[in-house]
């Protein structure tokens, strides 16, 4: 097989090399490495810049600039190495839906998140490398109500569908996250193309109202920890426990972004982001706070 010279930097900057067989191994160091190494983050999108899904450019940004992404840009180049290297493949849309099982089960949500479904020795795996703090970052077995531990999180995949709706059949990933199981999102097997994917990356990076849109958003996972930044909010979560603490300077702001996300941001920009962004949610905070008192 011969990959493209953008995926044999992606592979290369991950110290991986081309595998002698298809194994499930590899996809799980492949997952593993890229979660933790490229940041899941909305800086391009808040920022307005152009943001291409060919895979060369997806290269460019995520591999040789080292500036990450979201979704249909990390799961992409992750698609496209794994197809090119001869992997049994399919490309799914999910509704991210951000529910607990108190929560209403039918809450409407557009299908904006992309995913990889891998077909390896008659199993199904979800692989996902787009999906932040909370995303598994080895692949899942596509098994209905199995709980898989995968670090210091448990997951498990369950259907919505009877045997009488078998064509229409979804799933729900979930994780367990206070004392319950938690949904993440819910995809389905329809067959999607990179055309879809082109109408969920535009809403999710242009629609008013989406959440990328309006929200800074950064995270990086690995086997021991998770850090996160939500505007104003910088967290950490270790073995599921959670610690939180404000950013409040553009200072501040600046070093999480270069050192804890390892991402080349000028002090320029951090200040413009913090001043849009993180400014807002402080005085809403400072308010909130006042109003206790």
């Amino acid at each position: 097989m011969t990959l493209s010279a953008s995926l044999q930097n992606y592979l290369a900057d991950l110290k991986l090399e081309t595998p002698n067989e298809l194994s499930l191994r590899f996809v799980s160091e492949l997952q593993n490495k890229h979660i933790a190494k490229y940041s899941f983050n909305s800086l391009s999108v808040v920022l307005g810049e152009t943001m291409s899904l060919e895979t060369d450019d997806l290269s460019h940004k995520i591999v040789t600039r080292g500036l990450g992404g979201y979704c249909f840009e990390h799961n992409k180049l992750t698609f496209e190495l794994l197809y090119a290297l001869g992997y049994e493949v399919e490309l799914k849309l999910a509704r991210v839906l951000y529910i607990s099982q108190k929560e209403d089960q039918n809450k409407k949500a557009p299908r904006t998140h992309r995913i990889t479904l891998l077909h390896h020795q008659n199993n199904t795996y979800l692989i996902d490398t787009g999906f932040g703090g909370y995303g598994p970052n080895t692949p899942l077995l596509l098994e209905i109500n199995k709980e898989q531990k995968i670090g210091g999180e448990t997951y498990r995949i369950v259907s919505l569908s009877t045997e009488m709706q078998i064509a229409t059949m979804e799933y729900d990933l979930q994780i367990w996250k206070d004392g319950s199981f938690f949904t993440l999102y819910r995809f389905d097997l329809a067959d999607y193309s990179d055309a879809d994917c082109q109408l969920g990356h535009f809403y999710s990076h242009k629609f008013p109202a989406a959440g990328f849109v309006n929200n800074l958003v950064v995270s990086l996972k690995n086997n021991d920890c998770v850090i996160a930044l939500k505007n104003h909010t910088f967290m950490v979560r270790i073995d599921g426990k959670e610690e939180t603490r404000l950013v409040t300077t553009p200072n501040d702001l600046h070093n999480r972004l270069t050192r804890d996300f390892l991402l080349n941001i000028d002090f320029a920009i951090a200040e413009h982001l913090f001043e849009r962004f993180l400014a807002p949610k402080l005085s809403e905070h400072s308010n909130a706070q006042k109003a206790l008192l």
